[in-house]
């Protein structure tokens, strides 16, 4: 008799960490098959004819850390459905590919860069089975590996992880190649083999997303790399300066801030706070909002001490390292996040802060820096999902804040912090702690918002239940998210999952509508340098700015339509980042394109 072994995690162990039940049912859904992965090598014909290429073959590429190409491979099936695999050593100018063929590649970023560094031509027709994967919800990339081939990866992205999971092929790593002397180029030949497979495996059960929009925005996140974006270093240089002194003139008394122990016992002991919030660790909390409401000003230096650190730490070490002509080129990435939205990395541009920071971003002599913004996104998905008429109105007018305010008795600064905690459900005691104010206040707050906006509440009882009933949600553009979550008995992981069935529809849904946006703008030939949260940064020469600005505000809003309902833009104008945010610096667009509409 046969059986089959599947490695798992012991039940067991799920019982103390609850997020292993995903894990668990993960393992049993997308169970481990072997794939026949034998494979001959062969011959093709020359690149410089395109004569007789097979119409699909994947690619994988092997450089030194000059960047040199060294020993790189083609797989294919040939006439008689059989596995081959071509390999080369070192450049080869006449790679002509036709456009008829497509080619696969696992992590194309690193391969296209490979070729265009060593002067090989680039074919057009390209798929990637990394993002593949990402789009089938088959694990994320963990941040902490940068291995071009993921030998370090455990469930997430690497080709040697999902090799393994998914064909059954048990492949070497780089590290392992070097350290036992192992053969380059059947290692190499492998990875293109696996490629292969894994793209056949998987082609005919890819989302319409990964067509439309995650394959489109890969080149243009690629242009957007080598553009850069130019950074003051005089700016940088004095900004670091004033942190320091900053740093030195906070009184600590000689309390480390980063000691959650001594910050404990000086805030819960000393001052004799009552804890309010606890640890994974039951532990009480010395975090911002543990401490962000207590008037001491030893906590306050304690807080200020850990931002002004951290700025220095993100935001002045990370934008050091230029290129020669002064521009830092992050690395943006569309398979780490849950949600489908982008995040960036070396450095990290989300956590760039919107006060003094953003100086530091400037445009070259005669250009400007030209900053679109959409307004309130987020809000106007919910809207739309929700079907409900009121937050519609609202949205369309631009007045969210204010209604919000107006229906809760509060002023408009109250009425946004109130509309923000809404948006993904807030909870009375939510409320009562941002406004300080009784339980039943805040009951009656929440009453009150619901009153005003009851698709809203449908809105987030229905997404618990799907999230209840189907362990995962999906947007409006066909992104799932797996909630983990919900496969445990701990309430405290079900209410987390609960909220990201809430909130992942909306913030992926804005995502997808930024990245459609993105795709749109680069058939332009948009000279696109940054996208951050809803926000995409143009570099424009100085003359075209005030045109370009006034384009991008009548034409973005109809590149994308739910429901029949349009996602407005602001668009600024400045010699930074923090010049084109500013309000005097907005092209008035929204009221003129609303009274054209009417």
């Amino acid at each position: 008799m046969k059986y089959n072994v599947l490695p798992m995690y012991h039940p067991a162990a799920a019982l103390r960490v609850p997020h292993l039940w995903a894990t668990l049912i993960d393992d049993w859904q997308h169970r481990a098959e072997k794939v026949d992965s034998d494979f001959q090598v062969t011959s093709t014909p020359s690149f410089s004819r395109g004569q007789n290429l097979p119409k699909l073959f994947a690619i994988d590429t092997e450089n030194d850390k000059a960047g040199q190409i060294g020993s790189w491979s083609i797989a294919y099936r040939n006439a008689e459905g059989k596995l081959c695999a071509e390999p080369f050593m070192n450049a080869n100018p006449n790679f002509n590919v036709p456009d008829d063929c497509m080619v696969v590649a696992q992590n194309w970023k690193w391969d296209r860069r490979v070729l265009e560094n060593n002067n090989m031509p680039v074919p057009n027709n390209v798929v990637d089975t990394m993002i593949a994967a990402y789009c089938l919800g088959l694990g994320r990339q963990d941040p902490k590996d940068g291995n071009k081939d993921g030998g370090k990866m455990v469930g997430g992205l690497g080709l040697k992880y999902l090799a393994r999971r998914h064909l059954g092929m048990q492949m070497n790593n780089w590290q392992e190649v070097v350290d036992k002397n192992l053969d380059m180029v059947e290692y190499n030949c492998k990875d293109s083999i696996a490629t292969y497979l894994l793209w056949e495996k998987w082609v005919d059960i890819l989302p319409k997303h990964f067509w439309t929009i995650d394959m489109p925005l890969l080149n243009v996140l690629m242009k957007m790399e080598d553009r850069g974006v130019l950074v003051d270093s005089n700016f940088l240089v004095k900004y670091a300066e004033s942190l320091d002194e900053r740093l030195a003139t906070l009184d600590l008394k000689g309390i480390n801030p980063y000691s959650p122990d001594q910050v404990a016992e000086y805030v819960y002991g000393t001052l004799g706070y009552t804890p309010t919030r606890f640890t994974d660790t039951k532990k009480p909390s010395t975090d911002a909002e543990a401490l962000g409401d207590m008037e001491d000003p030893v906590v306050k230096a304690i807080l200020e001490y850990r931002e002004v650190y951290m700025e220095k730490k993100k935001g002045v070490s990370g934008y050091a390292h230029t290129d020669h002509e002064g521009r830092i080129h992050t690395e943006f990435k569309q398979t780490r996040t849950a949600t489908g939205r982008l995040s960036s990395a070396n450095p990290n541009l989300q956590n760039v802060s919107k006060g003094e920071m953003r100086k530091l971003f400037i445009a070259k002599p005669r250009h400007k820096l030209v900053v679109m913004d959409w307004k309130k996104i987020e809000y106007g998905v919910l809207a739309v999902v929700s079907h409900d008429t009121a937050m519609m109105k609202a949205f369309r007018a631009d007045t969210i804040y204010q209604d919000t305010a107006d229906s809760l008795g509060l002023d408009y600064d109250g009425g946004k912090v109130a509309a923000l905690l809404m948006q993904y459900e807030g909870s009375a005691w939510k409320l009562s702690l941002e406004f300080g104010i009784s339980i039943d206040e805040a009951s009656r707050m929440l009453y009150s918002y619901y009153k005003k906006y009851p698709g809203i509440q449908e809105y987030h009882r229905q997404m618990k239940e799907i999230a209840h009933a189907e362990k995962q949600v999906t947007n409006i553009f066909g992104r799932v998210r797996r909630l983990d979550g919900m496969f445990t008995e701990d309430k405290k992981t079900i209410r987390d999952a609960e909220k990201q069935a809430i909130n992942t529809p909306i913030q992926g849904a804005a995502g997808e509508i930024v990245k459609l946006a993105m795709i749109a703008l680069d058939k332009h030939n948009a000279p696109m340098l940054l996208q951050v949260h809803d926000e995409i940064m143009f570099e424009v020469p100085e003359k075209e700015a005030v045109d370009y600005a006034h384009w991008l505000g009548e034409y973005v809003p109809t590149i994308t339509e739910i429901e029949g309902e349009r996602f407005y833009v602001d668009v600024g104008i400045g010699n930074n980042w923090s010049e084109a945010k500013d309000k005097e610096n907005k092209i008035e667009l929204f009221a003129r394109i609303k009274k054209e509409k009417k």
